[in-house]
């Protein structure tokens, strides 16, 4: 996972009390809340699992072919002037002021 422009990474390989800490974290899912004494000044929150990418089987490349063509008999101008035409109507009541 990228980190916003704002957030500073920080190394607590040599922090073993913290790095339980994160491993909570991470096998629960669970957030926790930072005290020191009765003020809470931060919070451990688990970041998403990236997903692994999975092989693609026969049946996948079969249901992509299937697609192929699956327009053909769109009338693609139409429906470019469809979309235009409901971007210009709003879905929204007016604004009394």
């Amino acid at each position: 996972m990228t980190l916003g422009s704002e957030m500073t990474p920080i190394d607590i390989a040599n922090m073993p009390e913290l790095i339980r800490l994160v491993e909570e974290v991470r096998a629960t899912g669970e957030s926790r809340v930072l005290c020191r004494d009765a003020e809470e000044v931060a919070m451990l929150v688990p970041l998403r699992k990236s997903r692994t990418k999975r092989e693609k089987t026969k049946a996948d490349w079969e249901a992509f072919l299937s697609a192929a063509g699956s327009w053909r008999d769109v009338d693609t101008d139409r429906l470019v002037k469809d979309i235009y035409q409901s971007r210009r109507k709003s879905s929204r009541p007016p604004v009394n002021l």
